[in-house]
């Protein structure tokens, strides 16, 4: 038996109306055409009410935190910081977290000017009117005593014959032999001291006196012209001495030989003046000096330097310069030494200038340095105790420095907004810096200034008159 295929409906079951299959695709593109039209009214509606709301156009983000995204001003949920209006608004497809109900009446919803903070969570203080005992600190380093310094120069023209110092700090005694020299102007008033000697008349006693004069003039002894009268022959090398204890140093080049002096008596080239030489490098290096070149009258040949008592060079900011006096007490602490007792001493002199662009004055203060304990050019910091003086005083962490001024955060008159406004400021006692112009007694000013400048910021201090 045959069962009839029905395309309406299946073998034994119910059948379909006819041309169901036709109908069924009119039916879902009709449900799909509701369906859009129904979102597209949705999100017609939410773009009204988002171009409606002025809060919803204003975008406000973290500088530190760029994904914190809200639509109205307040502080970063991560740092704390203040959220600031991002310029052009939420990039396209961004998701928008949910805009805070925010009161017209909040004074925190307006957004601050460049130079302005708004007080959130700010610890505020005012300056404190006090006597306070005022220290000042100055860096320096330590120097020669030029007092200290003795120029050896030649005294006559000539060549040399030995040297007895080989490099720079050499280390040499009172009386020690520097160097030999020979010089033909020495030899002539020798053989001139010895001629009068031979040919001695009573009326010629003054002249013979004079001769020995010339010749204590021009560098010898008493006892080094009795031995040239001892012995009738001139001494044709002269040994030069060294006229204090310290270190020697090279003062200048070499002369260049006179001509016809012959072939070898070309002076060699000065220490560290071929390849790229440090000063190190020169101090540790042989003598430019050598035996057989020739000295001129007057050229300095060495120097002496005696290291028994020495400078500290200290560096005062020009605001503290008014405080220290000539014979005031300083203490110096070595800086590569902390642990080390402080030194005592008093300043010796304050120069009258500034140097450099720092605007610094430069103060001296001489130290006793037996054995040698301190070296030159190390590095100190001097504290003088200046006398109590009332004024202004605010924590030093309140005060921002921009290089060329400082700059303090005061809150504005009936406003919950901070400024920046420049402020002159006097010497530091610990944490603690005195305010000499820029603010008064009643003003509130943030306790830690830095904590209100942020990435995006740029702080353009606005001079108040008033003050």
């Amino acid at each position: 038996m045959s069962v009839k295929s029905n395309n309406d409906g299946a073998a034994g079951g119910p059948r379909r109306p006819a041309g169901w299959r036709r109908a069924w695709p009119l039916a879902a593109g009709l449900l799909a055409g509701l369906a859009l039209a129904s979102c597209s009214d949705n999100k017609q509606s939410a773009l009204e009410t988002a171009a409606g709301s002025p809060a919803a156009t204003d975008v406000y983000t973290c500088p530190m935190h760029p994904d914190i995204l809200r639509h109205a001003p307040g502080d970063c949920p991560v740092c704390g910081m203040h959220l600031v209006k991002k310029a052009g608004g939420p990039p396209a497809g961004a998701a928008r977290s949910p805009a805070p109900p925010v009161a017209q009446t909040d004074p925190t919803a307006v957004v601050p000017a460049p130079n302005e903070q708004v007080l959130s969570r700010v610890r505020l203080v005012r300056p404190a009117r006090t006597a306070v005992a005022e220290t000042i600190t100055a860096p320096g380093a330590i120097g020669y005593d030029p007092r200290r310094f003795e120029n050896v120069a030649a005294r006559f023209g000539g060549r040399i014959e030995r040297l007895y110092v080989r490099y720079q700090f050499q280390p040499v005694r009172a009386g020690q032999k520097l160097y030999d020299i020979y010089s033909p102007e020495l030899v002539t008033e020798q053989q001139n001291l010895l001629f009068l000697l031979r040919n001695r008349d009573p009326d010629d006693q003054a002249l013979l006196n004079a001769s020995r004069q010339k010749l204590r003039l021009l560098g010898l002894s008493a006892a080094q012209v009795r031995a040239v009268e001892q012995r009738g022959q001139p001494q044709l090398r002269l040994s030069v001495y060294s006229p204090a204890g310290g270190y020697v140093l090279e003062t200048a080049a070499p002369a260049q030989a006179p001509p016809g002096a012959g072939p070898g008596t070309s002076p060699a080239p000065p220490s560290g003046g071929q390849g790229p030489g440090t000063a190190a490098l020169e101090q540790a290096a042989p003598l430019a000096l050598r035996e057989g070149q020739y000295v001129e009258r007057g050229q300095g040949v060495f120097q002496v330097v005696n290291t028994d008592r020495v400078w500290a060079r200290l560096q005062f900011y020009a605001r503290d310069v008014a405080g220290v006096r000539p014979g005031m007490p300083v203490q110096i602490t070595l800086n590569d030494q902390p642990q080390a007792a402080p030194l005592r001493a008093r300043i010796a002199l304050l120069e009258p200038v500034l140097a450099g662009d720092a605007a610094t004055a430069t103060a001296r203060v001489y130290l006793p340095n037996p054995g040698g304990r301190l070296r030159i050019g190390q590095l100190v910091t001097a504290r003088l105790a200046t006398a109590a003086g009332a004024g202004l005083w605010v924590p030093a962490t309140a005060v921002v420095d921009l290089g060329t001024q400082q700059v303090v955060f005061r809150q504005q008159p009936h406003s919950p907004r901070l400024r920046a406004v420049p402020v002159v400021t006097g010497p530091r006692s610990g944490t603690q810096i005195r305010i000499t112009q820029g603010l008064g007694a009643d003003d509130q000013i943030a306790e830690n200034g830095q904590y209100l400048v942020d990435s995006e910021s740029f702080i353009k201090p606005v001079a108040d008159v008033q003050k």
